[in-house]
């Protein structure tokens, strides 16, 4: 991607042209159809979509999904989390995926087709996958200082890795062993003779996978590429946050819907079986499982690595540097590229035992990050957990309990505690479904790889360099929606829903406070326009150590597909700057979800509000007084069905964070911070045939702090998405 400027505008105009002659082109050779793909037409890939179920992780109770939406076949699943449906699990790296492991495997909707015997059959070498043009464009009239010459930027990408043509070889050989692998491909069509900014490489590595059925058991192996995997909230896990969210951006991954996607959306809170990597860590290594074995029990084992155990931190890329004085003596230390063994894994597993319908689990995990490619300087903690599922009549009890070890060249913590007990009860029993959480983590848990998020203590830092490390989303104590997990909290989390008609209502409440005073920075994300702004800022530039920040104060992070902003307390120690006063946290979620029919068309209308604050002392619900910060956002998407296959898409965002006394003031207004956020959205979708849609996003957006006047950014930015898949 390039900024736009006077000495070039004729080469972005000629660039410009040729973007829009290939997708003219594209247009062209797509099949005259231009009717929505309906669930019960062929696959475009000519597999039935029964081949592509996914296996449940063979030791947990999770149900089966279809990925195969990633390829332009849709499952919907009326299920809810609250009602105590168990949420779906299987990883969803690719649509292959599904093909991969359906080895010996129960569909979840049995057809005539998927008998044992077609399930068995081996599968000869398929090659399938999707082409993405994605055409970026922005014009920031108001930026920020030393943007220039980028506000004005038009190009292919938005510069986050995504393939522009993703194609997938897989194949199996038998019913009991499948392997794969997923080609990245890029093109930046620039203009540019130098081939150098063209790319093709892995996606998601090469995968093996097999299935074993035994008269001792049933046994799975995974290895190679990446694998989306949980353990169990503590271990190996993240938040799920389901239908939190807008989704009027499209992700990449998305496939072709039509307003099935919102159909989705308003029935089950899953937009499409894609999301679902946001709720699964990304593994890297071998995974070995076994289920129905003698006494109904069930393990799994694995050694690989996770995000933040690959490289060496700080590392260079440039095996040239010198050591001073050394004359021509490359400088290995922290060298990414060195090509020795180096010690950075994590290793673990789960022994559970089945009774019925609940269970329980012995869950641990161990990670061990090489600091220095010549020193013994390591970063390491374990984790070593016991969670239960279990269902008294018709209320389900699920908990964990836990402790975790903290060692480094700087700092070994003490041992950390973890504790969650969480109880679903139906809605005929107490008249709302009630989801009802208490936890209690202490200062001193910490586990990268979990569901909670560790940055709370400064002691326990990932990089002592960083105030907030590269692909870290806080620094602090966040401003958290309801039920993400902070240490050094105790608390509770409240959920409900309601139907009312053609409408849908949730309602999510929590408190927590700190166990100990520990830190004096918060953390709160910029929800409405942080894509758009993370496009700006690179939140991954080459090389990078620290997240990228950004802004005129210079306490805005660009993080992935999003931004976050570090608030500085002021009531602390006045010799060692220490925190001195315990917070105390609430949020409240309110979602409203209404689906209608307008001139025989469907009609859908999503609201999300969220109220976030740190006070120092309790209080019902989020307020801004006797506050830290107070954060509320509302999004409002609406979507329209034109005609068949064609939707109109339309959002509003608004957001508001006020600082209170105890945080920086402006020294010139004397006033905390009071930012103002909007977006305006417009935009269509365009399904052009089953296998193909064209997307529109057009956003206006504005930010002003009302304290800190440098503080202001306006401007547009447009996206348009052509996505075929074959």
């Amino acid at each position: 991607m390039r900024a736009a400027s006077s000495r070039d505008d004729s080469a972005s105009g000629g660039r410009a042209r040729w973007a829009v002659a290939v997708v003219l082109l594209t247009l062209a050779a797509l099949p005259t159809s231009a009717q929505p793909f309906a669930s019960g037409d062929a696959d475009p890939l000519g597999v039935r979509p029964e081949a592509f179920l996914i296996a449940a992780d063979s030791t947990a109770s999770d149900t089966l999904y279809t990925s195969a939406d990633r390829i332009g076949v849709r499952a919907l699943r009326p299920a809810s989390r609250l009602s105590g449906a168990t949420r779906p699990t299987p990883e969803a790296d690719s649509a292959w995926t599904a093909l991969l492991r359906d080895a010996e495997t129960e569909p979840l909707a049995p057809a005539a087709d998927t008998t044992e015997n077609v399930r068995k059959r081996s599968i000869d070498l398929n090659v399938f996958g999707y082409y993405r043009l994605f055409l970026y464009g922005r014009n920031i009239t108001e930026p920020y200082p030393n943007l220039a010459p980028f506000e004005r930027a038009y190009g292919v990408g938005d510069g986050y890795r995504e393939p522009m043509l993703a194609l997938t070889i897989a194949g199996r050989p038998n019913g009991r062993s499948a392997f794969g692998t997923e080609l990245f491909i890029f093109n930046p069509y620039d203009g540019s003779e130098d081939f150098s900014t063209n790319t093709i490489s892995l996606n998601l590595g090469i995968n093996f996978y097999g299935n074993f059925r035994t008269e001792a058991g049933n046994f799975g192996v995974r290895a190679g590429g990446i694998h989306w995997y949980n353990l169990s909230p503590f271990t190996i896990g993240v938040n799920q946050t389901l239908d939190r969210y807008s989704i009027f951006d499209r992700t990449p991954w998305e496939g072709v819907t039509g307003k099935q996607k919102y159909e989705g959306y308003f029935l089950t809170g899953q937009a499409n079986p894609g999301d679902e990597r946001f709720d699964f860590q990304a593994f890297q290594g071998l995974i070995l499982n076994g289920a129905q074995l003698p006494g109904d029990f069930a393990f799994d084992a694995f050694w690989g690595k996770t995000q933040p155990n690959g490289g060496l931190p700080g590392a260079v890329t440039d095996p040239n540097a010198n050591v001073p004085g050394q004359g021509d003596v490359p400088d290995y230390q922290g060298f990414a590229g060195e090509s020795r063994v180096l010690p950075s894994f994590i290793t673990g597993g789960r022994l559970q035992r089945s009774f019925g319908a609940n269970s329980v689990a012995l869950n641990s995990i161990y990670s061990y990050r090489t600091l220095d490619s010549l020193t013994t300087d390591r970063r390491q903690y374990q984790v070593h957990t016991t969670s239960f599922n279990a269902n008294a009549g018709p209320v389900n009890v699920s908990g964990e309990l836990g402790a975790s070890l903290f060692e480094s060249p700087t700092y070994d913590s003490k041992w950390g505690e973890a504790l969650m007990v969480r109880a679903r009860t139906p809605e005929a029993l107490t008249r709302l479904p009630l989801d009802v959480q208490v936890y209690q983590i202490g200062r001193n848990f910490f586990n990268e790889n979990s569901e909670i998020s560790t940055t709370n203590n400064p002691q326990l830092r990932t990089d002592p360099r960083c105030e907030v490390v590269a692909g870290s989303g806080a620094a602090g104590g966040g401003i958290t929606q309801v039920n993400q997990l902070e240490h050094n909290r105790r608390g509770v989390n409240v959920n409900t829903e309601w139907g009312a008609g053609p409408a849908q209502f949730k309602v999510g409440w929590g408190i927590a406070h700190e166990l100990a005073p520990t830190t004096t920075t918060l953390t709160y994300v910029h929800r409405i326009n942080g894509l758009a702004v993370s496009r700006i800022y690179n939140p991954f530039p080459a090389d990078a150590v620290c997240a990228t920040r950004f802004g005129p104060l210079a306490r805005k992070y660009s993080v992935f597909r999003g931004a976050i902003e570090r608030a500085q307390t002021t009531d602390v120690e006045p010799v060692t700057g220490l925190a001195q006063n315990r917070k105390y946290y609430h949020a409240v979620d309110f979602q409203g979800k209404a689906r209608a029919r307008v001139l025989d068309r469907s009609l859908y209308f999503f609201y999300l509000g969220s109220f976030g604050s740190a006070n120092r002392t309790a209080r019902a619900v989020p307020t801004d007084d006797d506050t830290y910060i107070f954060a509320q956002y509302h999004e409002f998407d609406l979507y329209y069905e034109l005609t068949p296959g064609f939707l109109l898409a339309g959002y509003l965002g608004l957001e508001n964070i006020r600082g209170g006394q105890f945080t920086e003031l402006d020294p010139t207004s004397g006033n905390p911070r009071d930012q103002r956020g909007r977006g305006i959205g417009l935009g269509f979708d365009w399904t052009l045939a089953r296998n193909a849609g064209l997307y529109l996003r057009h956003r206006w957006m504005d930010f002003e702090d009302r304290s800190f006047a440098e503080d202001t950014y306006e401007g547009q930015e447009t996206t348009l998405e052509l996505k075929i898949f074959f």
